[in-house]
């Protein structure tokens, strides 16, 4: 059998250890395994029909990341959530984000259509909070599309992972969504208008806004007592 040269394409084959990691950080930004919890790596290997060796590959690039702690002789810990972390992360996503948006090219009809149309889909999972956060990564994903900076929008998205782990546990917990569908219009606005500066500015009040709804959460967490373990009755 004879194949034109421009129909043949490389079979991609993803390594193991990249797909235990994907499924693994997918899972801790469902709260799964939860923040602070440890990792069976045994029942962790048997559930996912993998070996131990690229398991503990990508729980090693897990904890590099810094998702996971590894205590000698304990094993991985999913790092806990902490205030100091969130105040870290949201300004630098607030100041890079809008970075990105001041360097890319205006957006056409096209893409602000596009736009609207993935901002009306959150409007619409208001119920569904995991639906609902996955709308507004689109979002963000989508308008910072055409920056031409790959190294920058690589750094957002790594940054973004750690950001989406204390949304999904706020609005898990809360059972409150964060809206930003409202200034998200108020970005398109600026956008029709030609002002990407204002655009910007918009973008980073945003970012600034859901830190707002975040930070008293996650205050109140941590001053909450422990909960209380009860013990195990012996039998007679």
């Amino acid at each position: 059998m004879s194949l034109a040269a421009s129909a043949v394409r490389p079979i991609v084959r993803v390594p193991i250890r990249s797909e235990v990691r994907r499924m693994l950080l997918e899972g801790m930004l469902r709260g799964d395994p939860a923040p602070g919890s440890s990792i069976n790596e045994s029942e962790l290997s048997a559930l996912l029909g993998v070996s131990r060796t690229p398991l503990r590959e990508a729980l090693l690039s897990l904890v590099g990341e810094g998702f996971l702690r590894a205590t000698p002789g304990k094993g991985f810990f999913v790092l806990p959530l902490s205030v100091k972390e969130a105040e870290e992360i949201y300004p630098i996503l607030a100041a890079l984000e809008s970075l990105a948006l001041r360097s890319s090219p205006p957006p056409s009809a096209i893409e602000i259509r596009r736009l609207v149309e993935l901002n009306q889909k959150l409007a619409a999972e208001r119920d569904n909070w995991a639906t609902a956060l996955n709308a507004d990564e689109s979002w963000h994903e989508a308008l910072l599309s055409r920056c031409g900076n790959e190294r920058l929008r690589e750094t957002i998205r790594a940054l973004k992972y750690h950001a989406q782990r204390y949304e999904s546990a706020y609005m898990r917990h809360s059972g409150t969504l964060i809206q930003s569908v409202a200034q998200h219009r108020a970005i398109l606005r600026a956008l029709r208008g030609g002002d990407i500066e204002a655009a910007a500015r918009l973008l980073e009040a945003n970012w600034k806004i859901s830190q707002e709804f975040l930070l008293p959460w996650l205050r109140d967490q941590a001053a909450a007592p422990p909960p209380v373990r009860r013990k195990r009755s012996r039998r007679p």
